[in-house]
């Protein structure tokens, strides 16, 4: 089980380590490759020597009375001197040994081998190890086999040097390669230093942007990213101001009232205690609006909603509650068109909207959604220019206690403004109101 508060390695200690790691891998890999290719190019080289060997041997070989012997004249002298390295052994049929005078008395090791070819390493009259050859042959029609051995250690030991020599210098270079990808990790993250300074420095409500030009072109989207949030903090704590604000100055009105009815003494009264109930119940509204509007602001992220059944939804239950207009409801929405809102957000701004145009309509009702602009017209009596221009200033609320257009209209600006839209009004060319939703032009 992992430990959730195990601290995890930073992104530098894992870049260093894959690095290791890499560096670790190619270079062993490099180097056995080597390895292998000089020792076997080096035991190859002895072997081809040995066969040219053996062949000489071979075409020496004479028979004499007693036997068989090699002409000392046609052979290397070195198979002449005593220890020197080189030596051969004949092995006839009838289990006679002809020995090189360089091996004198010394009973070299025969290994028996049942392929024509075989080739083993064993300890020499000097030597701790000597490579042998061996090669069945067919000399004047009788079988012999020849064993040629070479001394080895010379050779052995000029590639254990080299052996050391090369691990020597594979250590230093991956130490120097390591040593300079940390130096080069290092100075790459110190070129961020500033963004963190600059991060630290950060106040709320203070505006900030970074130039992703200065730093490293791999984060510049990372730059980027942070800019955007950093704008969205500065808009959000900005709109959290201003919501503050509206709603200090909204409640001084209702507060003032309630403290005025409290002072005056007269509870028992109907009408103090209906005016205080009024004043009570208008704070709660301005406080749900002021909290729903904060909680809208809070979402980062939201799942598309198909917008025809909702549409579809609202027509049957509208078509229910003005059942004596028999309305007519005239729908274009395509059948997979999508809206960033939430499913009961767009309830409250889709039924606040509607209701207000089958409680004014005649008996039309049309509600459209092209190229991200929602509208929704009826063919009521409309309003007048002069309320038109009220309606679109910024601010305006429309007084939700009487009847009207203006019902629930305070509620859609701030859900409007909430996800960052467009509210527009028009005249309709039904003759009624007609109220758009730009949602594809974002403040």
């Amino acid at each position: 089980m992992t430990n959730p508060f195990k601290k995890e390695a930073s992104l530098q200690q894992q870049l260093f380590a894959s690095i290791l790691v890499s560096l670790l891998v190619i270079f062993s890999l490099f180097w056995w490759l080597s390895e292998s290719a000089i020792h076997k190019l080096t035991e190859s080289y002895l072997l081809t020597r040995l066969e040219h060997d053996t062949d000489s041997i071979q075409r020496n070989i004479e028979p004499v009375q007693n036997g068989w012997r090699v002409d000392p004249k046609g052979i290397e002298p070195i198979y002449l001197t005593p220890y020197s390295g080189h030596y051969y052994v004949i092995q006839t049929t009838d289990g006679r040994e002809i020995k090189s005078d360089s091996l004198e008395d010394f009973p070299l090791y025969l290994k028996p081998f049942d392929s024509e070819v075989g080739v083993y390493e064993t300890r020499g009259p000097v030597e701790n190890t000597i490579l042998v050859r061996s090669q069945t042959l067919t000399v004047d029609g009788e079988k012999m086999k020849i064993f040629v051995a070479e001394n080895h250690e010379p050779i052995q030991k000029v590639l254990f040097q080299f052996d050391a020599l090369f691990g020597i210098l594979t250590i230093l270079a991956l130490l120097s390669l390591y040593g300079l990808h940390k130096w080069l990790l290092k100075r790459s993250f110190s070129r961020l230093e500033p963004l963190e300074n600059k991060l630290r420095e950060f106040q709320l409500g203070h505006r900030i942007k970074i130039d992703s030009s200065l730093y490293p072109q791999e984060v510049a989207s990372l730059i980027d990213g942070l800019n955007l949030a950093l704008q969205q903090s500065q808009l959000q704590f900005e709109k959290s101001r201003q919501h503050n604000a509206n709603l200090s100055h909204s409640l001084k009105t209702p507060l003032n009232m309630i403290f005025q009815l409290l002072d005056s003494g007269d509870l028992d009264n109907q009408k103090n205690i209906a005016d205080l109930r009024q004043q009570s119940n208008i704070i709660l509204s301005l406080i749900e609006r002021e909290l729903k509007a904060d909680r809208i602001a809070r979402h980062q992220a939201l799942s598309p909603l198909v917008l025809l059944p909702l549409v579809e939804e609202l027509q049957s239950t509208f078509s229910q509650l003005y059942r004596s207009k028999d309305l007519r409801f005239r729908i274009e929405v395509e059948d997979q068109a999508q809206l960033q809102m939430e499913k009961e957000d767009a309830y409250e701004l889709l039924g606040n909207l509607l209701d207000n145009a089958c409680k004014w309509s005649t008996d039309l009702v049309s509600l459209s959604f092209r190229d991200g602009v929602l509208c929704i017209e009826d063919n009521g009596p409309g309003v007048s220019d002069e309320t038109l221009n009220l309606l679109e200033k910024r601010g305006f609320r429309g007084d939700e206690t009487k009847p009207g257009h203006g019902i629930g209209l305070s509620m859609v600006k701030e859900l409007v403004s909430a996800y960052h839209a467009r509210l527009l009004f028009e005249h309709s060319k039904f003759g009624g109101l007609k109220v758009c939703i730009d949602f594809s032009k974002k403040n």
